[in-house]
C-alpha cells in the first residue's frame, strides 16, 4: 500500500470519529435538557434503546378524552375567568366556546347560588371541593349541576389557577324525582292496601271467616288467627296443598287434594269438606274458597278464605231432610190407608170363610196361615204409619229408668250372647211424655240394627240423660225449646258413611241383604219421635260405631195408663147399624160381619148419603163410619152432625190412620174408634161397647 492511500484512510477515520463525538455530545445535551425540564418530552426505555416522545404527542389522548366526556371541564382564574373549557360546557350554557373563554363563569350562576360559587373559588386547605348549584343558560333555563373545583399548582411567578368539572344533574334529579314519586305512590298504595286489609279483616271477622295465602314456589304461608281457630291449630307449620289435605277426614282427603290440583289450572278452588279439629278432635264442615295467581302462565300463589259452615250444613240438611220426610210421610200415609183397607177386606173375608168351613182341619190351618199373614201385614203397616206420624199414640208420663230396667231381659234375648249389653241407669228419676209400647219398639229396632252392625260381637250401651234445648238449637232440630229426656243406643259396630247416614230414616232403605230387613226400623223410630213432639239424632263413624239418640219431651209426674185389653171372645147382638164406608169391598165385608153377629145393616158410601138416610127416619141404633171419606162430610163431620141433631144415635169410628184427623177433643166428646184391620171379635166388642154406652 502506498503512503498516499494510508493518509487518506487516516483522514477518513478521524472525520468519522469527530462526527460520532459531535453526535454523542448533542445526545448528551438533549438528554440533559430533558432531565432538567428544558425540553417537553418523555423518554421511554425499551428493548431497542430509549424512545423519546414530546409532551405534545403524549397528552393528545387526554385532551381528546376531556373533549369527549359528558361532564364540563374548565380552567379558571381565581376571579372566575374562563381560561379553558371543553365543548360540553359550551353546549350546556348555550354560548360558543370561543365566546366563553375570557368571560366570568359566575355570570352563568343563579343569583341565589353565587355565594356558594364564590366559596368554591377561594383557595383553602382542602385540595378539592364541590357543591350543588344552578347554572342559567342563555335561554333562561335553570340547570342543576354539581361543581367540583381543585387548586392547580403553577410555577413560581405565574398567576394561580383553578381546574374543575361540572356535572349536569338534570337527569339525575329527574330520576330522583321519579323515584321519590314512585316511592310516595308505593307508600300510598301500601297505606291503601293496609286500610283495605283492615276492612277485609273486619269483614272476615264479621263473617266468621279466616284468610290464608299459600306461596307455591317457596312453600311459605300466611294465615289469620281466625283460620287457626277454625281448624284448631296445634303447631300446623307450613300449610302446603299436601298439608291442607291432611286436615280433612280420610274419606275427603282425595277430593281435597284433587281440588287443589285442579286449582292450578282452573284458577280457583271452592270446596266443602269435613275436618277433624286438631285441638279437640271434633268433626266440623269447612268451606275453602280461593284464587290462583300466575306468573307468565305458571301458578305461583293460591289465596283465599276458610269458614266453618257446620251450622249451615246442619240447618240445610235438617230442612232438606224434613221436607223429604214430610213428602215421603204423606205418600206413606196414603199407601198405608189403602193397604189397611186391603187388609181389612182380606181379614174380614177370612173370618167369614172360617164360619162356613165347618170342622175341616186342613182348611182351618190354611185360614190360620192366611190370618197370620194379615197380622204381619198389619204390623208392617203400623211401622209405615209410625214413620208417617199417623199412628194413634197413647201417651203418658213414663219412668224411663224403670222402662229400660224391665226391658233389659228382652234386649238380652234379642241381641244374643256375642254382644255385651249395658243399660246405664239415669242419675235421677226421669219421666217423658210418650207411648211406652212405641218407645220399647223403637229401642228394640235400634238394638236389632246395632246387633246386625256387629257380626263379630261388640258392645251395646243404652243410656239416659237430660238435655235442655235453647231456641237456636231447637230450631236446628225443627222442634221447640224446652227440656228433653234423651235415650241413646250406642254400638261399637261397623259404622256408616255420611252418605248412608243421610238416608237411614227413609222408609225401605236398608244396607242389609235382601230378605233380612224391611228398612222400616229407623223410619219407625223417626216417625215415633216426631209424633211424640221430639226428634232423633244420629252420629256414626266408619269402623268405630253408631250412636242414635231419641229426644222426648220431659214430663213432670207419671200417670197410670189403664189396661184396656179386650176379651178374646166375640159378642153377638141385635139392632140396626148404618155402615158408612167409601170403599165398596170394605163396606161389604163390614156389613157381612155385622150380619153374622146378628145385626141388621144399612149401607152408605158417602157422609151426605148417610145423613139423608138418617133424616128419612129409618130406625138406626148405631152409625159405624170410616173417618177418611171423600166429599165435604167425612167421618168426624158426620159424627158431629149426628151428635148435634140425633143425640140418641151413637157413633163408632173406624180408620186405618187417624192421627191428623182425629184429635183429643173428639175423644173427649165420647167418640170411639176401631182401628183397621179389625177381625170379627174386635168388631163385636166395639159395637157392643158403643151401643151399650149410649143405652
Amino acid at each position: 500500500m502506498s503512503g498516499t492511500d494510508s493518509n487518506a484512510e487516516l483522514v477518513a477515520a478521524l472525520l468519522r470519529i469527530a462526527d460520532l463525538e459531535a453526535r454523542l455530545t448533542e445526545a448528551d445535551e438533549t438528554l440533559e435538557a430533558i432531565r432538567t425540564g428544558e425540553v417537553d418530552a418523555v423518554v421511554i426505555g425499551g428493548p431497542e434503546g430509549q424512545l423519546i416522545y414530546t409532551l405534545e404527542n403524549a397528552d393528545r389522548p387526554y385532551r381528546l378524552l376531556i373533549e369527549q366526556m359528558q361532564e364540563c371541564a374548565f380552567t379558571l382564574g381565581l376571579d372566575g375567568t374562563v381560561l379553558y373549557c371543553n365543548q360540553r360546557l359550551s353546549t350546556l350554557t348555550g354560548v360558543r366556546r370561543e365566546a366563553l373563554v375570557g368571560r366570568h363563569l359566575q355570570d352563568f350562576v343563579a343569583l341565589a347560588d353565587r355565594p356558594v360559587f364564590d366559596q368554591l373559588l377561594k383557595r383553602g386547605s382542602v385540595a378539592g371541593r364541590s357543591a350543588e348549584i344552578s347554572l342559567v343558560t342563555t335561554d333562561g333555563q335553570n340547570v342543576p349541576v354539581n361543581m367540583s373545583v381543585a387548586d392547580m399548582p403553577i410555577e413560581a411567578g405565574m398567576p394561580d389557577l383553578l381546574c374543575g368539572v361540572i356535572t349536569d344533574l338534570t337527569r339525575s334529579r329527574k330520576r330522583t324525582d321519579e323515584l321519590a314519586a314512585a316511592n310516595q305512590q308505593l307508600a300510598n298504595e301500601i297505606d291503601e292496601r293496609r286500610r283495605t286489609e283492615d276492612k277485609l279483616r273486619l269483614a272476615l271477622d264479621a263473617a266468621d271467616m279466616g284468610n290464608w295465602d299459600m306461596d307455591l314456589l317457596t312453600g311459605k304461608t300466611t294465615r289469620s288467627a281466625r283460620f287457626d281457630q277454625i281448624i284448631g291449630d296445634i303447631g300446623l307449620g307450613q300449610w302446603t296443598p299436601q298439608a291442607a289435605a291432611q286436615l280433612f277426614v280420610d274419606e275427603d282427603r282425595r277430593a281435597v287434594a284433587d281440588a287443589f290440583a285442579m286449582a292450578m289450572g282452573s284458577g280457583f278452588i271452592d270446596l266443602e269438606k269435613r275436618i277433624r279439629r286438631r285441638n279437640d278432635g271434633s268433626l266440623r264442615w269447612v268451606q275453602i274458597k280461593g284464587l290462583t295467581f300466575y306468573d307468565e302462565g305458571r301458578p305461583v300463589r293460591i289465596a283465599g278464605v276458610v269458614s266453618d259452615v257446620t251450622d249451615r250444613r246442619l240447618i240445610d240438611e235438617q230442612l232438606r231432610q224434613a221436607q223429604k220426610m214430610e213428602a215421603i210421610g204423606q205418600l206413606t200415609g196414603g199407601v198405608a190407608h189403602d193397604f189397611n183397607n186391603l187388609l181389612m177386606v182380606i181379614a174380614g173375608s177370612l173370618d167369614l170363610l172360617e164360619s162356613r168351613v165347618g170342622g175341616d182341619a186342613k182348611t182351618i190351618r190354611y185360614l190360620s196361615t192366611a190370618r197370620h199373614g194379615v197380622e204381619r201385614g198389619a204390623k208392617l203397616n203400623q211401622q209405615l204409619l209410625a214413620f208417617a206420624r199417623r199412628q194413634d199414640l197413647r201417651t203418658e208420663s213414663v219412668d224411663i229408668g224403670a222402662l229400660l230396667s224391665s226391658f233389659e231381659n228382652l234386649l238380652d234375648r234379642a241381641i244374643g250372647e256375642t254382644i255385651a249389653v249395658t243399660i246405664k241407669a239415669p242419675p235421677a228419676l226421669l219421666h217423658a211424655r210418650t207411648d211406652p209400647h212405641q218407645l220399647e219398639t223403637a229401642i228394640l229396632n235400634l238394638a236389632i240394627n246395632a246387633r246386625d252392625a256387629m257380626p263379630q260381637g261388640g258392645a251395646l250401651t243404652v243410656s239416659t240423660g237430660m238435655r235442655t234445648m235453647r231456641s237456636k238449637t231447637a230450631a236446628l232440630n225443627n222442634t221447640v225449646a224446652g227440656d228433653y229426656v234423651v235415650v241413646t243406643v250406642a254400638d261399637t259396630g261397623t259404622g256408616m258413611s255420611a252418605e248412608v247416614v243421610s238416608k237411614v230414616f227413609e222408609p225401605f232403605f236398608t244396607t242389609k241383604e235382601v230378605g233380612k230387613g224391611t228398612g222400616l226400623g229407623l223410619s219407625q223410630v223417626y216417625g215415633f219421635a216426631k209424633q211424640s213432639g221430639g226428634f232423633v239424632t244420629i252420629e256414626s263413624v266408619v269402623g268405630e260405631g253408631t250412636s242414635v239418640s231419641i229426644h222426648l219431651p220431659h214430663a213432670e209426674a207419671p200417670s197410670v195408663c189403664a189396661d184396656d185389653r179386650a176379651p178374646a171372645r166375640e159378642v153377638k147382638g141385635h139392632g140396626t147399624i148404618l155402615v158408612v164406608e167409601d170403599d165398596d169391598d170394605v163396606r161389604e165385608i163390614a156389613s157381612s160381619m155385622l150380619r153374622e153377629l146378628g145385626y141388621m145393616v144399612f149401607e152408605a158410601d158417602r157422609g151426605n148419603k148417610a145423613l139423608t138416610l138418617i133424616d128419612s127416619g129409618a130406625p138406626i141404633d148405631l152409625v159405624f163410619t170410616d173417618v177418611i171419606m171423600p166429599g165435604e162430610v167425612g167421618g168426624i163431620e158426620l159424627a158431629r152432625e149426628i151428635k148435634a141433631n140425633y143425640k140418641h144415635i151413637p157413633v163408632l169410628l173406624t180408620s186405618g190412620y187417624t192421627a191428623q184427623r182425629f184429635q183429643t177433643d173428639d175423644m173427649d166428646e165420647g167418640l170411639q174408634i176401631l182401628r183397621k184391620p179389625y177381625n170379627r171379635v174386635d168388631l163385636s166388642l166395639a159395637v157392643k161397647s158403643a151401643i151399650g154406652a149410649e143405652r
